[in-house]
């Protein structure tokens, strides 16, 4: 058994069992589609997320699961290949201005009943999510306007294939925080469109991958093509790991990186992978004794790695990024301490943009309007060291208009998938000492769910030491799984105004009514969430952006069954099923969830049971001053509609819910055929008691 698999045993948890207000699909919900955007680090694991919940495409499915009516009436929407996209093809916007069929592979997870490829647990749900990057999501947001993106226009972030019709976006995710100037430009906003407060709660727990390519090199011809051996394969040259690590067959990295490598390595300081501190990390055995290991392939030539090795190719993001943030807060916490004497850390505080000089001149918003990197920027940085380069990764072709690439500083890519494409690309670089050998060494930061084991992803991940255990006789190293990043984030970070068990208290230093507080408790007195003290050591959370009140009904009924069933409360799907709780979050090695499955990991259950009482239920929950958790009036609606719950005031043919069903205002007045009229109050289903205007919110 590999260490990637005893750690999903000895820290896997009990996840949430039954909380107030447990979302019963028990019925068939009346049709709507989701708009999502954000951030990309999520861009893999989101859509599958969907899929499984519904349809998450555009358009409608047949009774084969084919969509129609995508681009065009009677159209199906096709691949690249020319293949029909249906249920076992997700389609997602990308950030590169097009459409990415994500394959969803077989699902072998904690309910193998319950097959997503083919199932649904709410037929009539369906969403779109296009991965702008966490800043470009949080600015449409902010404005309740998407228009700055979703154009379709040439150049434009969002993909002409999802058409012109988003006026704004349901919801955003984002590995970084929203600002208080983000909440105020919201409330302009939500005075005029009606959208109500908002509301941002952390919905994921992130690992951030440190991905790398596994073959370093390539032998090639004197015309460049690549050289085959005796039986016809290509000559490659593969990092030497002396500890390699697999899940379930399927090889998924183990390059040792300490903090004073890693450090190194992206302060610029530790500059190729031949580099005495990295082989000192290498340690495999040699019989019985365990010895420091080159990272050379033996094919390779030991004159070749003498001489220039390996030079190691930063990657990074070239849009403002929450993962960029993850990354740079960590880096900040760590790297003072562990560089060596009289070097200074270049990274001074989470931001979403690396640390940049803009004595540069370097001007990157020609690849991204948007884009952090330019002489007069106003942007938050992590440093102001000259980190970037100005070369920029196009996702065909690297363009050095504004900078060549060079040793110490960040080549940058518009979004996750260009990052893990480019360092996926076929080594490119001559070696300085042997023409005949193209070498890669390329290194970056990527949300675990784009890194091998998750479905479809081939780049490896590093293993990174855990807290400051490399000088000791038995060192610590962890990699980008559900269960160490879960064992990072711990149970001691508590939701705003919450004990242990997440229920409403009605004290301590944040407010659940403020949105800015659900992320600032993530890292407050004793948490150790930047630089957690065991776990996968970079490891942070994507938040789930909305706003209290939609314009549709069953719009707002989507949204909030959505969250209810990623948070794992859904029991029962649109036929009255059983639902696993651990099919989207069980993290124990024998029952993954399709969340873990990627890397990713669940919130702890305080956090659960916190969110689903504040913002998805009409809680009955009171504090020990008398305060109830209801009069706050934070929840989007009053949990989603049983059949058992709105027969009271509907007449519900086969349990199948018509949007016309679902109640609009919190009191209903029913009256009966003798004129007699009764008062529902607080009816199951029902909106915010603040949004009074129909029709108006997002």
């Amino acid at each position: 058994m590999n260490k990637f698999q005893k750690t999903q045993l000895l820290l896997a948890t009990a996840l949430v069992g039954s909380v107030a207000g447990t979302a019963q699909a028990q019925v068939v919900f009346p049709a709507a589609e989701l708009h999502g955007m954000g951030a990309s680090s999520i861009a893999t694991i989101m859509p599958r997320e969907m899929n499984c919940i519904g349809t998450a495409g555009i358009g409608t499915a047949d009774a084969s699961g084919n969509y129609t009516n995508v681009q065009a009436a009677g159209v199906d929407l096709k691949d690249n290949a020319g293949t029909v996209i249906t249920k076992a093809n997700i389609k997602a916007g990308d950030n590169n201005g097009g459409v990415t069929v994500r394959k969803w592979g077989a699902y072998t997870g904690a309910d193998a009943a319950f097959d997503c490829a083919t199932k649904s647990v709410q037929p009539g749900f369906a969403a779109a999510y296009v991965s702008t990057g966490s800043g470009g999501g949080k600015t449409a947001w902010a404005a309740i306007n998407a228009g700055a993106f979703f154009t379709g226009a040439a150049g434009k972030i969002f993909p002409a294939a999802f058409g012109t019709t988003w006026s704004n976006p349901h919801f955003v995710m984002s590995d970084s925080p929203i600002s208080s100037g983000n909440v105020s430009s919201f409330n302009t906003a939500s005075a005029t469109k009606k959208a109500g407060a908002a509301i941002q709660v952390p919905l994921y727990v992130l690992p951030v991958a440190f991905i790398y390519n596994p073959v370093y090199g390539r032998k090639v011809d004197a015309s460049g093509n690549t050289v085959l051996d005796a039986s016809g394969n290509a000559i490659e040259y593969k990092f030497n790991v002396a500890t390699p690590v697999t899940f379930n067959g399927t090889a998924t990295g183990g390059l040792r990186l300490s903090k004073k490598a890693y450090c190194g390595i992206f302060n610029g300081v530790i500059t190729n992978w031949k580099d005495a501190t990295l082989q000192a990390l290498n340690v495999g055995k040699v019989g019985k004794t365990s010895v420091a290991l080159s990272l050379m392939d033996s094919k390779d030539s030991a004159t070749r790695w003498a001489s220039d090795g390996v030079p190691i190719r930063l990657v990074g993001r070239l849009d403002k990024s929450g993962t960029t943030d993850i990354f740079t807060r960590h880096l900040a916490a760590v790297c003072g301490s562990s560089l060596p004497v009289g070097t200074a850390n270049k990274y001074l505080n989470a931001a979403e943009a690396l640390p940049y000089s803009t004595a540069s001149n370097i001007d990157l918003t020609s690849f991204r309007s948007d884009s952090p990197y330019k002489p007069t920027t106003t942007d938050t940085l992590a440093g102001t060291a000259d980190l970037i380069s100005g070369a920029v990764w196009t996702g065909s072709a690297l363009n050095v208009t504004q900078g060549a690439e060079a040793a110490g500083k960040f080549t940058v890519a518009d979004g996750s998938g260009r990052v893990e494409s480019y360092i996926r690309a076929a080594a490119d670089v001559a070696s300085a000492s042997d023409a005949t050998v193209l070498l890669n060494g390329k290194i970056g930061y990527i949300g675990a769910d784009f890194v091998a084991p998750s479905t479809g992803m081939t780049m490896h991940a590093a293993a990174l030491e855990v807290a400051q255990t490399n000088g000791t006789k038995k060192p610590l190293f962890a990699m980008p799984t559900a269960a160490d990043a879960q064992a990072a984030f711990g149970t001691k970070i508590l939701p705003p105004e919450s004990d242990k068990g997440g229920k409403f208290t009605h004290s301590g230093q944040f407010l659940r009514s403020n949105p800015l507080d659900w992320y600032n408790a993530l890292y407050n007195g004793d948490s150790t969430l930047a630089n957690p003290t065991v776990g996968y050591p970079v490891t942070g959370t994507t938040q789930f952006v909305t706003g209290t009140c939609f314009a549709k009904a069953q719009d707002r009924n989507a949204l909030v069954f959505m969250l209810n069933t990623l948070l794992g409360n859904t029991k029962f799907d649109s036929a009255n099923n059983k639902l696993s709780s651990e099919t989207f979050t069980g993290i124990k090695a024998a029952k993954l969830g399709i969340r873990p499955q990627a890397g990713l990991a669940p919130l702890p259950k305080a956090w659960n049971v916190a969110i689903t009482e504040t913002f998805l239920v009409r809680s009955k929950q009171k504090a020990s001053d008398g305060t109830t958790l209801a009069s706050q009036n934070l929840y989007i609606q009053n949990g989603v509609p049983t059949k058992a719950g709105l027969v009271k005031i509907k007449s519900l043919a086969n349990g199948v819910v018509a949007a016309s069903d679902l109640p609009t205002t919190v009191d209903i007045n029913v009256t009966d055929a003798k004129g007699k009229t009764k008062t529902y109050a607080n009816v199951e289903a029902g909106p915010n008691p603040t949004c009074t205007t129909i029709g108006s919110g997002l």
